[in-house]
């Protein structure tokens, strides 16, 4: 045989044909099998380990304008600017929206929400819920509820962080500028509570800081009323602690100051995750075809080196 020949006859050997793969793997199809079914079996046995997540969310309307109308005067704008004054005009809704999610999402929101009662154990050291008490329980090697002390290291604001990040979704609608706002947890009780304190603190912290930017506006311009004497000065700054006085006073009255809720949290009644059939048949099919490329290396591994 020449050269030529041989050559050709080696690289058809060297050719893999689907009728011959299909020959192999049915060849060992009882290995396939039974790696497939192992699996199968475990995938079971963790998706049922898994703990059920429970999503409370609601959808939030950003708050008008807290300025009073004297905000949109040019003339009054214009001094209340040079005098370092905060009318109250907000920006628009967009900018209120981003900024209510920026803050949801900031560490030092996080910090202080995780402050407030058993919230920082819920988050860090919950073991599973008990469906039928209703209740947390917690993981005793790192918290005693009893004492409401840790055992173990309180966890670091970045953990804290982590965690709430994980469990916390945060959306803009940008066609409507709605928020809409989202809690996971294994217990939905603690879902919507936490969801509740998340939208309460967010408009506290607004309003604080509306409330206390008006009084220190006021004292400046009470200052200032007691210095100029001409008339046109003196109604101007005049209608510059008005507007003040009505930001404060609305801060005040109105209890959604930064985002109205249009439906109230809930509690979920089913859970959100995991969907453990799509678990179980992911994992059955990436041990399927882990067995399918085990025979196949196998294979021509030691055809090769026979």
């Amino acid at each position: 045989m020449s050269d030529s020949l041989k050559e050709n006859h080696n690289s058809n050997n060297d050719e893999i044909s689907l009728v011959d793969l299909f020959n192999i793997l049915w060849n060992k199809k009882l290995p396939i099998i039974c790696a497939s079914f192992i699996f199968a079996i475990s995938s079971i046995f963790y998706a049922l380990s898994l703990p059920n997540i429970y999503t409370s969310d609601v959808v939030l309307k950003v708050a008008g304008s807290s300025g009073s109308s004297i905000s949109n005067n040019s003339q009054f704008g214009s001094i209340a600017a040079l005098a370092g004054v905060n009318l109250g005009s907000g920006g628009g809704m967009d900018e209120k929206a981003d900024l209510a999610k920026q803050t949801i999402r900031s560490r030092d929101f996080v910090k202080h929400v995780s402050s407030f009662g058993e919230v920082l154990p819920a988050l860090m050291a919950l073991k599973e819920f008990d469906p039928v008490s209703q209740s947390m329980i917690f993981d005793e090697e790192a918290y005693d509820v009893d004492n409401k002390k840790w055992i173990s290291a309180i966890p670091s604001d970045n953990e804290v962080y982590k965690k709430f990040i994980s469990m916390v979704n945060v959306f803009i609608d940008i066609d409507t500028g709605f928020l809409a706002v989202s809690v996971s947890h294994q217990s939905p009780y603690f879902s919507k509570s936490f969801l509740e304190l998340i939208i309460n603190e967010l408009n506290n912290i607004e309003r604080n800081r509306d409330i206390s930017e008006a009084k220190r506006s006021k004292a400046y311009l009470n200052k200032q009323l007691a210095i100029y004497k001409v008339a046109d000065i003196r109604n101007s700054i005049n209608a510059l602690i008005q507007s003040q006085l009505e930001t404060e006073m609305l801060a005040n009255v109105r209890i959604d100051y930064l985002l109205r809720p249009l439906d109230s949290a809930y509690v979920p009644e089913k859970k959100s995750a995991p969907v453990r059939s799509m678990i179980c048949i992911a994992i059955t099919f990436i041990g399927f075809l882990l067995s399918i490329f085990a025979v196949l290396i196998h294979h021509y591994l030691f055809r090769k080196t026979a």
